[in-house]
């Protein structure tokens, strides 16, 4: 390998140097003042290296570090079964397609975000009203009627679809009282808004949404005390939690749920992709993409949720550790896809600059997404605006020969200098 060996071990390259299945782990320049959402990535396609090119005079590389076979496999996807009789095992469906279209359908929002706020807020409340009832009967009956979990769940992805940041911008902001319905409701829009970002059909984004709406139900059979205890669970707590899988299973087929995509989805959104999962420790290709989209939804929105044993992550560092387990918990494709889908700040967010003002995502930059739109609420002294700007990152410091002026520096905690985002997306 062609460059100047560094004193830590890393090569020292030209972009024109590169070649793929290298590791780039360092920039001649911050990361954060890059387009680049996590630090250190395996060159895989050429526009990467064009980014590189546009934003770096050189790189340095991790000779220790190389990946022959960079061209991961497609992600896969379990085919509905055709028979009139489904099997009721979900992983005994085999036949595979391809996770997204050969010709995605290309989504863009119908309107803009602060009109689809009050909509957006409508398809959340009425979601929480309608799990209530639901989670009471399933305790009581141990089933449910599809009919009224597609009453929650189509309202929330017809709002993606409208618009993909307004209701993901407020899940963000406002706090439900019930993890369990809250876990539900975000997993739904976070699957609607991955599955709108691949180009799946409506349908398809709807069967998604249900079943990562649906996976934790089998939570209502745990003892509650054990989901709500403060700390880590014992060895033994964790094998009673584990048990959620089979019983919402169990549920599933009280209910007469049939679809098999569904039913792989509950069944497989703990395995991982190292095979270090359960039930099944299924590993690499033998995860269908759904049953991958799963479990990423439902870790994602774990880690962004306060929970009695951990405490919740910022959007920005739950991207970074999801890109830590790339290949090992998660394939990085799907990893990458969910990180365009979202962004690293996304819309509702609240953060502050270098510059010590304070302002709320609003809008993405998909090709600099560490550059978004931010209306500034807080002026440089913390002192609120008499009317808030907004600003475009990606519009300032256009030069890339230069390092930026202005950059995010943090991530702030919902609530922040008092100020209650819901007020300034529109």
């Amino acid at each position: 390998m062609d460059g100047n060996q560094s004193n830590h071990g890393l090569d020292k390259l030209l972009i024109a140097q590169l070649e793929f299945g290298m590791y780039i782990t360092k920039l001649d320049r911050p990361w954060l003042k890059t387009s680049f959402a996590v630090q250190g990535f395996y060159l895989r396609d050429r526009e990467t290296i064009e980014r590189l090119s546009s934003e770096c005079a050189y790189v340095y590389v991790d000779p220790r570090r190389y990946k022959s076979q960079y061209a991961m496999p497609k992600l896969r996807v379990v085919a509905s079964n055709d028979s009139p009789q489904p099997a009721r095992n979900p992983l005994a469906v085999t036949s595979i397609r391809r996770i997204a279209p050969r010709t995605p359908k290309v989504y863009e929002d119908q309107v803009v975000t602060g009109d689809e706020l009050v909509p957006a807020r409508t398809s959340i409340d009425e979601a929480v009203a309608i799990l209530g009832p639901i989670i009471d009967k399933i305790r009581t009956s141990g089933r449910f009627e599809i009919d009224e979990i597609q009453a929650a769940v189509t309202p929330l992805v017809e709002s993606v679809l409208r618009n993909k940041d307004a209701v993901a911008a407020l899940l963000r902001i406002r706090s439900l009282d019930n993890y369990t319905y809250s876990h539900c409701i975000s997993n739904a829009v976070w699957a609607a808004i991955l599955g709108r970002h691949l180009g799946y059909t409506v349908k398809q984004i709807n069967k998604l949404a249900m079943g990562c709406a649906l996976l934790d139900i089998g939570k209502v059979c745990i003892p509650q005390e054990l989901l709500v205890k403060p700390g880590p669970p014992t060895e033994a707590e964790w094998e009673v939690i584990r048990e959620h899988v089979a019983a919402g299973l169990a549920i599933l087929d009280a209910s007469s749920i049939a679809d098999q995509d569904v039913l792989m989805m509950v069944a497989m959104h703990h395995e991982r992709y190292d095979g270090s999962g359960y039930p099944n420790n299924l590993e690499g290709p033998s995860i269908p993409a759904y049953g991958q989209i799963a479990g990423i939804i439902d870790t994602y929105d774990a880690m962004i949720t306060e929970r009695p044993y951990a405490a919740a992550l910022s959007s920005y560092d739950a991207v970074n550790k999801l890109h830590q387990c790339a290949d090992v918990l998660f394939q990085s494709e799907l990893v990458e896809q969910l990180t365009q889908a979202i962004g690293v700040f996304p819309s509702g967010t609240l953060v502050e600059l270098n510059t010590g003002e304070v302002g709320i995502v609003t809008a993405q930059n998909a090709d600099r997404r560490l550059r978004p739109k931010i209306k500034l609420i807080l002026n440089e002294n913390k002192e609120r605006r008499a009317q808030p700007i907004i600003t475009d990152l990606k519009e300032m410091d256009t030069d890339r020969d230069k390092a930026p002026t202005v950059w995010i520096t943090k991530e702030l905690p919902q609530g922040a200098y008092g100020i209650d985002g819901a007020l300034f997306l529109g």
